[in-house]
């Protein structure tokens, strides 16, 4: 018995086939940007905890962490340094634990000149500047408030992230013969030339003698 129609089929039923890749690439970036909302969020709950200044201003920061997850989620693997991908879990999160204590205490250095810088700019989505209200996002102030600074806390965010992730190997895939393909071979085509064994020397045959009667 046929089961009816589900929601999802009955939506997309009659499009053709560049409107349901269009469809799916707006979901996309729908869910990219609803995650990119929450991990905003969760940071801010996390750097006011630990009593850390935490704004739109520090998203410069975190695009390079952005783009590195989704270069490890197009790869399937981790891309980080041999030599951090072969240590230990504990000794990555001690070396973790230290890097997180060098960022607690070098992120005031940064973020007190670029929050400066952003009021200053009338950085915000509702704020009335001299352009008038609107979103505005001064980007240049934020770059040039403490490059410095902003360098290496970017750096330390990145090296951070690249501790923390699990080891995940990258499992090839099997390629099993197609059916009804060639088989492969399981020997060369053409076998090694063995060497040829010595000759012996040619015994000269006689003729047989006569016989007398």
């Amino acid at each position: 018995m046929d089961r009816p129609p589900g929601w999802a089929e009955s939506l997309f039923a009659g499009r053709s086939r560049a409107e349901k890749e269009a469809d799916q690439d707006a979901q996309m970036l729908v869910m990219i940007v609803g995650g990119a909302v929450i991990l905003a969020l969760a940071l801010n709950a996390l750097f006011t905890a630990v009593g850390l200044q935490f704004g739109w201003w520090a998203a410069p920061v975190f695009l390079p962490l952005f783009g590195w997850l989704l270069c490890c989620a197009a790869c399937n693997r981790v891309l980080r340094p041999v030599e951090l991908d072969e240590l230990r879990w504990r000794d990555r999160l001690c070396g973790a634990g230290a890097l997180a204590v060098v960022l607690w205490l070098v992120w005031p250095l940064w973020a007190g000149p670029v929050a400066e810088a952003w009021k200053r700019g009338h950085g915000g989505f509702l704020n009335g500047g001299i352009a008038g209200p609107g979103p505005r996002y001064p980007l240049g102030a934020i770059l040039g408030a403490s490059p410095v600074a902003m360098g290496l806390v970017t750096f330390l965010v990145l090296a951070l992230a690249m501790l923390l992730a699990p080891r995940i190997n990258r499992r090839e895939p099997k390629n099993p013969a197609p059916p009804g393909g060639p088989q492969p071979l399981r020997s060369p085509l053409l076998a090694p030339r063995q060497p040829s064994p010595p000759r012996q020397p040619s015994v000269p045959r006689w003729p047989n003698p006569p016989r007398w009667p």
